[in-house]
């Protein structure tokens, strides 16, 4: 990723390339000493997982449990991790974007569920409230800042640091109250994130191709010039703003659910679709649905591009009516989570 960004991403590419690489390697080494701590403080030294899992001794969970938030965050990433994220994304070329919102901060969720959750749950459930906590506060804050964003692939950069607010805050809901509903949620959320993001992503690829610009103010009557882009422009915003239509309203409504089972006040998380529908509705707005003023984009996406586009959204349609398909999985990871909790 360090090579795809320095070589061929935009003007501030080196500058994005090394953000990223010292964000990543300070959290990694920092998970690292934790891990390490984990290994020299247990009777058994080890570094297997299945040994590890229910018997590291709850007075030694607590820094380690800080270390891998730490090394994980920056990869999710939460705030105040999460500064490198716009900047990569806004520089690195549109499949490269793909990449690392489909793939590469997912290994933070991973790593949530899978190491923090799964080693350390007697720390987890104490802390859980300080982690859902940032989890709230990543999702207010990655919103609030896309309305102000003017960069179309800046505000989808923000937009995942605000869906991966959802993450956070469902699986240590599950670790707070004890509802299988969060982790599930949690794990769907990263699912559907992938396709929805990755589909806008690549649509702001192509309209910079062709405009010249990613400048929300600049782009005008897209629906008369690039009629097919624009519609999967519109499309894949309803999927980024959980629209009910598709099946990241299910994960999105499981986490505020389970959030609020936890903790009655974080109903407030209601919110944070609603500002995300605004601001999306505020991009098409002035994107879409505006005059054209003589805009330099004359070429719309090839049928058979459009089509490979669309498909990032049919398995949201899918999901939407057999969640099943990803729930079912995910359903004993929980419940190994609800039994190391001893819930």
């Amino acid at each position: 990723m360090f090579f795809l960004i320095g070589i061929w991403g935009g003007p501030r590419r080196k500058y994005a390339a090394l953000k990223f690489i010292l964000f990543t390697y300070g959290g990694s080494t920092i998970m690292l000493l934790g891990f390490l701590a984990v290994y020299l403080g247990t009777s058994v030294p080890t570094f297997d997982i299945p040994d590890l899992a229910g018997k590291i001794p709850p007075g030694l969970q607590y820094l380690p449990l800080l270390a891998t938030f730490i090394g994980f965050g920056v990869k999710l990433p939460v705030v105040p991790f999460h500064t490198w994220l716009p900047d990569a994304h806004v520089e690195a070329p549109a499949p490269v974007s793909v990449l690392l919102a489909g793939v590469l901060l997912k290994m933070g969720g991973y790593g949530f569920i899978r190491i923090s959750l799964g080693l350390f749950p007697q720390a987890s459930t104490q802390y859980a409230w300080a982690f859902m906590l940032v989890g709230v506060v990543t999702m207010f804050y990655g919103a609030i800042v896309a309305t102000l964003a003017k960069d179309l692939k800046r505000m989808i950069a923000l937009t995942s640091i605000n869906h991966m607010g959802f993450v956070l805050l469902g699986a240590y809901s599950t670790a707070s109250s004890g509802s299988a509903l969060g982790v599930q949620g949690a794990i769907f959320q990263m699912f559907n994130h992938a396709l929805a993001i990755g589909s806008l992503f690549m649509l702001s690829g192509y309209i910079h191709e062709q405009a010249g610009t990613r400048e929300i103010p600049l782009l005008k009557g897209l629906r008369i010039s690039m009629p097919r882009t624009a519609t999967l422009l519109m499309l894949s915003s309803l999927a980024a703003m959980g629209f009910p239509i598709y099946s990241s309203f299910v994960s999105e409504f499981m986490v505020i659910a389970a959030s609020i089972s936890a903790f009655s006040p974080y109903a407030v998380t209601v919110l944070v679709p609603a500002l995300t529908g605004a601001y999306f509705m505020w991009m098409l707005r002035r994107t879409v649905l505006s005059a054209p003023t003589g805009s330099v984009v004359v070429k719309d996406s090839p049928r058979l591009d459009s089509a490979v586009l669309f498909a990032y959204l049919v398995p949201l349609f899918i999901l939407l009516i057999f969640p099943y398909i990803i729930l079912d999985p995910a359903a004993p990871v929980s419940q190994y989570i609800l039994h190391l909790r001893g819930g």
